[in-house]
């Protein structure tokens, strides 16, 4: 392997490192409920009254 054929093969591992990293930093936000609320929600801590117990559960009903 020529130093040309090295240089090109490094140049290449660091260009795919750098897309990635790029996608990592500015690619899609995370849509989940953790993501898009304060950590100390559903406890005594949270400011908003509201939020402060976790959601009831909807109770299923089977058919029989």
């Amino acid at each position: 392997m020529s130093s040309k054929d090295e240089h090109a093969a490094i140049l290449s591992t660091e260009h795919a490192r750098a897309a990635k990293q790029y996608y990592i930093l500015n690619g899609p936000k995370a849509d989940t409920i953790s993501a898009r609320e304060p950590a100390y929600l559903f406890t005594s801590l949270c400011p908003d009254p509201k939020r402060r117990k976790p959601p009831a559960k909807k109770k299923v009903q089977h058919e029989v």
